[in-house]
């Protein structure tokens, strides 16, 4: 099942810090588009777990919202590798921005450095 996760290089008072934004309620029509153009099951979906509608993964035969926790919060998951080996079976697209945009989310900080080192860019 593909997933998605979204890294954003450059956030106001992170220090510089990649920054991987989960719990995502809005973001512009435009990056949406993008993402579910590549990824149709990445959707926004109510979560009765955290009372509220997110940008999710959801699995593909039955639309099921897979929940953020398990793909970004538990060591080794898919979105918190703990090695450079984990990190590379992650794979990257860069989204097209001109200029600032703003997403409302939440913001994992301490993985994405690692995942942006070594994640395998795709077109």
């Amino acid at each position: 099942m593909s997933v998605v996760a979204v890294l954003a290089p450059h956030i106001d008072d992170t220090e510089g810090q990649v920054c991987i934004l989960t719990d995502i309620g809005s973001m512009p029509a435009e990056i949406m588009n993008y993402i579910q153009n590549r990824v149709p099951t990445y959707k926004l979906k109510f979560s009765k777990t955290v009372g509220h509608k997110y940008f999710a993964n959801t699995r593909p035969k039955c639309g099921m919202l897979s929940g953020n926790f398990y793909l970004h919060s538990e060591p080794g998951a898919p979105f918190f590798p703990t090695d450079e080996k984990e990190a590379k079976l992650l794979y990257m697209t860069k989204i097209p921005i001109n200029g600032p945009v703003n997403i409302e989310a939440s913001l994992h900080v301490g993985t994405g450095e690692l995942i942006s080192k070594n994640v395998k860019e795709i077109a």
